[in-house]
């Protein structure tokens, strides 16, 4: 169940959903043919065969690990093993809680939910940023009653996401999307001229940068959306 130690958008969640389906989201890399070991790269055998010596002498390998494209099922068992990672804190924290304070009732509130991970940019945050939903870039523990509110000084989780942040979160993800594909496309147009290696050093150093960007922006919304989150169940519990 999305939001309750379980994976993104898992039927019954409290907030609906399903979770994507990794095949039909990468498309099994359509149009890019499987070299003889069944393997997809983005040199391939084909490219090996004309320009290998270039290829080699820069140090680029065709069992190079950047060269292997991965697999639907290579993303599921990457967003398992963030999901595993996840319960690990968790437990953790609870542990510590506990232990100093005899109280632990915490769970995880995603700032990118399911409106943003269950839909084409979370499978782009996922496959091409290297981002995984669980890890802690995207989430902060929220106490569930008030004895650990208490001990922690934060607001209870809202029990559900909340509805325009993460509107907002579609839109402003979407932002960064648009700007990692016009990099894109400029780079795939300069390709072909006699710098292509040089151009693609710096789409790389690029796309990591956003994903820089993308971390910090997210990691930054954390308090503000804490504060917003108090301020709502304050003046709720005044009315």
């Amino acid at each position: 169940m999305f939001g309750k130690r379980g994976l993104f958008g898992k039927k019954g969640g409290s907030e609906g959903g399903e979770r994507p389906d990794p095949a039909q989201r990468q498309g099994s890399f359509p149009g890019v043919p499987r070299d003889s070991d069944g393997k997809r790269r983005v040199f391939g055998e084909g490219v090996f065969a004309t320009h290998g010596d270039f290829l080699r002498e820069i140090g680029f390998d065709i069992n190079d690990p950047k060269n292997i494209l991965p697999e639907p099922e290579d993303f599921d068992r990457k967003v398992q093993a963030s999901l595993n990672r996840q319960e690990i804190r968790r437990q953790a924290i609870e542990a510590d809680l506990l232990a100093k304070h005899g109280c632990n009732a915490i769970r995880p509130f995603f700032v990118l939910a399911e409106p943003v991970m269950n839909s084409k940019l979370g499978a782009w945050l996922i496959q091409v940023m290297d981002l995984m939903p669980y890890d802690d870039w995207n989430l902060v523990y929220l106490p569930t009653d008030q004895a650990t509110a208490s001990v922690m000084g934060l607001p209870f989780h809202p029990g559900m996401s909340i509805g325009p942040i993460a509107e907002l979160m579609v839109e402003r993800i979407g932002d960064f999307y648009a700007r990692y594909d016009e990099g894109r496309r400029k780079a795939e147009a300069l390709m072909m001229s006699d710098g292509q290696l040089e151009m693609m050093e710096k789409f790389l150093a690029y796309k990591d940068n956003l994903r820089r960007i993308i971390t910090d922006y997210v990691e930054g919304l954390k308090p503000k959306i804490i504060a917003l989150i108090a301020d709502v169940q304050s003046k709720g519990n005044q009315a």
